[in-house]
């Protein structure tokens, strides 16, 4: 696996850390087994299950036929339906060269949004990706309402050939709508839940169409999981990294922000936030997930994180794209007082600034964690969505929550549609009630 941990910066010693899984060694042994919350949640835990050779070959060829037809293919999903799939096409968006690109619908309630998707159906050749593990979210829901009318409008009878329907089996659910209406269809395993999807048919589909090599991602997966799984704890850097998080949050380090250096990571950062803040922010025990865009972030937070409170513990990714071709030249007859850069790699710039956070930081009582990437490839970005995930399970199991629940999540979706259903009374200009024709159905 070429993923590293180091947490000398954090303020953690080796033996802290080793008290701390010796203290929590048995939920540990049991979650490395797949042993806790295994009743239908772990179709995730074992690479070759969620995404098998046949898997790839199926997701391959559903790839080209889409690349074949659309030079767009707008995903409609929220949450861990698409945010698997952005991290890894934003990551490796500089050598993709698919002649599709994916457009992403479904994750707001913006009608300025939805428009610029509406529009994209009318400009270019299309097809759409819905993706719901369960078919009743208003966002995604709504969105393919309105990008599917717009599709038949367009192709007519021939539109559902360009609908591509990953979701689930189940009474209303996308199987159903798929089957009606002879649209294509990809499976979202009943045993994964969104936030764990990535390696599955909901994040491999838009990646192969985008022109990620998902096999090699699937292989750094696997390859990670070996590790992960058969490493002792002691030894263990998702072991480590889980107990360590959760010292430093008895510390008073309630909050956790993951630090990258690439701005093609900040999907990337979104998806590590939802799956930590989702999985495990159902008790006053959690950490708070959050990240920071560094070097731009350090002329923000960065004052905060400095000489602020003491409440955030800082995650580093070591992880850079590579520009060797790009150097420093002298200024052309301008007296900028940059002159002590001529000849640099452009890149050293950005690992020197890596190096001066961390240690700024950490030097002021900053606790400060890192996890090194040789390379952001697409075999290193499967095994970072592994190793995350498999920490995550660790850690929650640590707490005592179910990892794979979100039933706070549902509080506001029952809010809304509560307010959508209720009748909204419309004054004549009397002042008098709305009549019955004038009320919205419950």
């Amino acid at each position: 696996m070429n993923i590293e941990f180091d947490s000398k910066f954090s303020g953690i010693d080796r033996e802290d850390t080793l008290r701390g899984i010796s203290a929590r060694r048995s939920i540990l042994e049991r979650a490395r087994r797949g042993e806790i919350w295994n009743e239908k949640w772990l179709g995730w835990l074992s690479v070759r299950e969620a995404a098998s050779a046949r898997a790839l070959a199926a997701v391959r060829g559903e790839a080209a036929r889409v690349q074949q037809r659309a030079s767009a293919m707008i995903v409609i999903g929220i949450g861990g339906s698409n945010r698997g799939a952005m991290a890894a096409i934003q990551a490796q968006r500089g050598k993709l060269t698919s002649p599709t690109r994916i457009v992403w619908a479904g994750d707001t309630l913006s009608g300025s949004s939805l428009r610029d998707a509406l529009d994209i159906v009318e400009r270019e050749s299309v097809v759409l990706n819905v993706i719901a593990k369960d078919f009743k979210t208003l966002e995604p829901g709504i969105s393919f309402r309105m990008l599917r009318k717009a599709l038949m409008e367009k192709y007519g009878a021939d539109y559902a050939e360009r609908v591509i329907a990953t979701g689930s089996y189940g009474d209303g659910q996308l199987f159903d709508l798929a089957q009606a209406h002879a649209s294509r269809f990809l499976e979202f395993p009943e045993n994964i839940g969104g936030r764990f999807s990535v390696l599955s048919n909901v994040g491999l589909f838009p990646m192969a169409v985008a022109g990620v090599d998902i096999e090699s991602l699937a292989a750094g997966a696997e390859d990670a999981e070996h590790a992960l799984r058969s490493l002792p704890l002691e030894e263990n850097p998702a072991a480590r990294y889980a107990v360590n998080r959760n010292l430093l949050f008895e510390r008073g380090f309630s909050i956790e922000s993951l630090i990258f250096f690439e701005p093609d990571l900040l999907p990337f950062a979104r998806w590590w936030t939802q799956l930590f803040a989702e999985t495990e922010g159902k008790t006053p025990s959690a950490v708070f997930p959050t990240s920071f865009s560094y070097s731009e972030d350090l002329h923000a937070v960065g004052q905060y994180v400095q000489e602020g409170r003491r409440c955030i513990a800082e995650t580093y990714l070591r992880a850079f794209h590579s520009t060797p071709d790009l150097r420093i030249e002298p200024s052309a007859g301008v007296a900028d007082r940059f002159d002590y850069l001529d000849g640099k790699e452009f890149d050293e710039l950005n690992r020197a600034v890596y190096r001066a956070a961390i240690r700024a930081h950490s030097a002021d009582g900053v606790p400060c964690q890192e996890i090194v990437l040789p390379e952001i490839r697409e075999s290193e970005l499967g095994a970072l969505f592994y190793f995350f995930m498999f920490s995550c399970y660790l850690s929650a199991s640590t707490l005592g929550v179910n990892p794979f629940t979100q039933d706070g999540v549902e509080n506001y979706k029952r809010a809304m549609q509560s307010l959508l259903r209720e009748a909204q009374p419309a004054s004549d200009s009397s002042g008098g009630a709305a009549s019955p024709q004038q009320k919205a159905r419950p």
